[in-house]
């Protein structure tokens, strides 16, 4: 006993000297994470503000040594002796050099600081030269000569220049080199300041020339010529067809004619406004992309930030990681990313198509507006193979992008309230108005808001009036499904299989009449699906599966980004997407099937999805005004083509209603009980209504065609489609 409690004491102070060790080792952790938070507080800010000040504390100790130098004492004096020996008369400006450093420093000074020290160099060094290029070279070297002109640097260049070349020839090197260093220092300001004289001279030189009322069309052509090859055309840039020549052996040539020319003029390009290029500061990107690489760092991730691609919403920043390094631990760093940049709305995908990278996406402090007038001068002039083509907005690097509406061949346009869908449908029909006549493409715009297309009514272009009721617009996609079937049949007489074969053959024939190409645009398809939801799933379901060869096209946008507006069967047959701000990302899911929408940042920001890309691209949509609606609009309806409306819909029969006008009395009130149920089946109706099994189905059967209720689910009950309040807006509706 007395032995063990001998150890038992003898082992306490080994276990006091371990706690000491570990005391100490937990110190020297505690110390060495303190010296690393302190230099994680070193600021690109802070460190500016430290060489600030110690320039300036260099400025006024030169000054005091140059001017006054009894005042600096021992040290001043051995500094004014050396400045003056080896800069000569230059040493009076040393001090405001040091004095424009400090300012630079402190004022975060938008240039490119080596090129500055190197230009700056140069043009000291020749100045020197200069000062000391009169002396006569046998006493360049002697010290009165040095301190009164430009001293020992001064001698070092000017000397060898006078023996070899003269002083002639040294005056000329000189001043090369004199005007090289300015160039290399201040070749930017220079640029800039003699582009903002030209701007000037141009802006006057407009402001006093006449304005022009009438623009010739060929004048107007010319300006929408761009830089096809700098122009995204998703989902591939449109291609002339080929013309097939008549041979030697008498082969059929088969000449597609040109268009006949009519009284109609196409829009002029002056109608729209261009945007002004905007100043952007490289600063900002560059302290974010430290940034960028100190969290990857200090987390302990081998990345780096390779390339800065700036855009109009966002700038996109490249990062690539080192071998070995998981892609997973940066795209699971967003929060923290996010945190060291001050902005919540980042959004990081992996890869970048095309590399081997990382993208990070981070909202500009200021953003670029995007007219357009600046994406449409890029499209290409118009010609038969190219006249479907939209102008959508710019990409991340400023590129214009562009859709071919003939090849998507639907667009859906998703997005919140308020983030930029009517915007982008109206920059749509302002794209096909300007580059199309009204006996090329036809129009049919379904709009239950009563307030977006009020511009276009009366318009040529125009099928009928724009239809504000959802029972008109049910009546108006079951026209253009008879009027698809109407026109296979046609081409099918002609043994062709596109329109574009078909109008080339009408244009030679005169029995023949030409088929224009029909855009169906929908503002809010949710209100649709409310009312006749089997009409207009059906139709569009039948439009988008086949009407790409006859030359009708779709474009339907919703605020209601939910699978009971956007169904799977509407899915499936556009897979041509754009997606604008939504509220979470189930409903970023419906829209693309991946997240990222509800990132964006509104007003146009949006994500593209043409169909034949693997990621989603981000775009700035184009903004078009109202007053440039009016403009347009007002110019094609003093034309006086035509009235704009060549169908009738009052004898469009639809399927669904002559099916149930012999409804069953108790429909409403079995509409209303698994309205408010939220489910619905037969037994539950047999229970409620007190009636027999066969006439409950046939009442479920009804709810099925007026689109209340989904579809059978085998032992499940059927899904309800409506909520109270749509059930309500039904009810008013049917009994009106």
């Amino acid at each position: 006993m007395a032995r063990s409690g001998k150890k038992g004491k003898a082992g306490s102070p080994k276990k006091k000297a371990g706690g000491k060790k570990e005391k100490s080792s937990g110190g020297k952790e505690k110390k060495k994470g303190d010296r690393e938070e302190a230099g994680s507080r070193l600021t690109p800010g802070r460190i500016r503000a430290v060489y600030g000040v110690f320039f300036l504390a260099l400025s006024v100790f030169t000054f005091l040594c140059v001017f006054a130098p009894a005042s600096a004492g021992i040290v001043g004096g051995g500094v004014r002796d050396a400045l003056a020996w080896t800069l000569g008369l230059g040493r009076y400006v040393v001090p405001f050099a040091f004095l424009a450093g400090a300012v630079m420093a402190f004022r975060k000074a938008e240039v490119r600081v080596w090129l500055l020290v190197v230009g700056t160099a140069i043009i000291s060094v020749s100045l020197l030269a200069l000062l000391h290029i009169y002396t006569d070279p046998s006493v360049m070297f002697e010290s009165k000569n040095l301190m009164s002109g430009g001293g020992a640097v001064g001698a070092v260049i000017a000397w060898p220049l006078v023996n070899l070349a003269g002083i002639i020839g040294a005056y000329i090197f000189i001043v090369a080199a004199l005007i090289s260093g300015i160039v290399i220092a201040f070749e930017e300001r220079i640029s800039a300041a003699w582009r903002a004289v030209v701007k000037k001279r141009v802006v006057k030189t407009k402001e006093a020339a006449p304005e022009k009322t009438v623009q010739d069309p060929n004048t107007a052509a010319e300006r929408w010529k761009g830089k096809p090859q700098d122009v995204k055309v998703y989902p591939e840039k449109p291609i002339p067809p080929k013309v097939l020549q008549e041979e030697p052996n008498g082969q059929l040539s088969m000449k597609i004619a040109k268009p006949k020319s009519g009284k109609y003029k196409l829009p002029p390009a002056s109608i729209l406004k261009k945007s002004h290029d905007k100043a952007f500061s490289k600063q900002s990107n560059e302290e974010r992309k430290q940034a960028i690489e100190h969290t990857l760092q200090s987390m302990g991730v081998d990345a780096r930030v390779v390339k800065v691609s700036k855009g109009p919403t966002v700038s996109l920043f490249e990062v690539e990681v080192g071998t070995g390094e998981k892609v997973k631990r940066v795209t699971e760093l967003e929060q923290d990313i996010a945190y060291a940049l001050g902005s919540p709305d980042i959004r990081i995908y992996s890869p970048i198509p095309g590399r081997q990278a990382i993208g990070i996406e981070v909202p500009n402090n200021m953003r670029d507006t995007v007219l357009l007038g600046d994406v449409m001068q890029t499209l290409e002039p118009v010609k038969p193979h190219n006249q479907l083509t939209i102008a959508v907005g710019r990409g991340m690097s400023g590129e214009p992008v562009v859709l071919d509406l003939a090849q998507l061949p639907h667009l859906m346009l998703a997005g919140s309230t308020g983030a930029g869908k009517s915007c982008c449908i109206n920059s749509i029909i302002c794209c096909l108005l300007f580059r199309n006549r009204p006996d090329e493409v036809k129009l049919i715009m379904i709009d239950p808001k009563f307030v977006e297309f009020t511009w276009y009514d009366k318009l040529p272009h125009l099928l009928c009036e724009v239809i504000n009721e959802p029972d008109f617009a049910a009546k108006a996609l079951v026209w253009a499904v008879n009027e698809m079937e109407r026109r296979y049949k046609l081409l099918q007489k002609q043994k062709v299989v596109h329109i574009d074969d078909y109008n080339a053959i009408a244009m030679k024939d005169d029995e023949l009449e030409k088929l224009p190409k029909i855009v169906i645009v929908i503002d809010e398809l949710g209100d649709l699906m409310i009312v006749a939801r089997r009409e207009v799933e059906s139709s569009i379901s039948r439009l988008t599966a086949k009407a790409r060869a006859v030359g009708i096209h779709m474009i339907i946008a919703t605020q209601r980004p939910s699978v009971d507006v956007i169904t799977g069967v509407i899915k499936n047959n556009i897979t041509a997407r754009i997606a604008f701000q939504v509220a979470s990302n189930v409903d970023s899911r419906t829209i693309l099937g991946t997240k990222g929408a509800e990132k964006l940042l509104g007003k146009g920001d949006m994500l593209l999805d043409p169909g034949n890309i693997p990621q989603p691209e981000r775009v700035q949509g184009a903004l078009v005004q109202q007053k440039e609606i009016e403009f347009l609009t007002e110019y094609i309806k003093e034309q006086k083509v035509g009235d704009g409306v060549s169908i009738n819909l009052d004898g469009v029969k639809m399927s669904t209603g002559e099916k149930l006008m012999d409804k069953d009395p108790l429909l409403d009130e079995a509409a209303e009980f698994v309205v408010l149920a939220g489910e619905a089946s037969a037994s539950m109706l047999q229970t409620t209504l007190k009636v027999g099994y066969a006439r409950a189905r046939r009442i479920i059967v009804e709810m099925s065609e007026l689109g209340i209720v989904g579809p059978h689910q085998g032992s499940k009950s059927r899904k309800v489609l409506l909520t109270p309040e749509e059930f309500q807006e039904w009810k008013s509706r049917s009994n009106d």
